[in-house]
């Protein structure tokens, strides 16, 4: 019995994703918050579907484009067994003057304040 409850255990854990879908923060300001285990892809999985939510929404409002505000990602613990990644962004037409060539950078997960002078 209890092989078969690990084994069910493994096979839920190996098989899951969730999106909190996509969420209005502000005009045209959007998040979203994924999540992918392992077995799923895990980060690389969980950025492609926020990725491909943040796409629809903006094709819904007339094809516009992503444009990234930030993206966070945090990684898995053997306790929950989930890869996490959040993303927000803003739909943009091309020809807006803020939507130019963005040079990502991931936020800091720890900020280290030196106070030694």
């Amino acid at each position: 019995m209890k092989r078969f409850l690990v084994l069910g255990l493994i096979i839920l854990i190996a098989g899951c994703s969730h999106s909190s879908g996509v969420i209005k923060i502000g005009p045209e300001t959007f998040t979203i918050a994924t999540s992918a285990s392992w077995g799923k892809g895990g980060i690389p999985a969980a950025k492609r579907i926020a990725y491909e939510e943040a796409a629809e929404q903006c094709s819904k409002q007339g094809n516009l484009e992503i444009f990234t505000l930030s993206e966070k990602s945090n990684a898995t613990t053997w306790v929950d067994g989930m890869f996490r990644f959040e993303l927000n962004f803003r739909c943009l037409k091309a020809n807006d003057p803020e939507f130019k060539r963005q040079g990502l950078q991931s936020a800091p997960d720890s900020i280290i304040e030196n106070r030694g002078r």
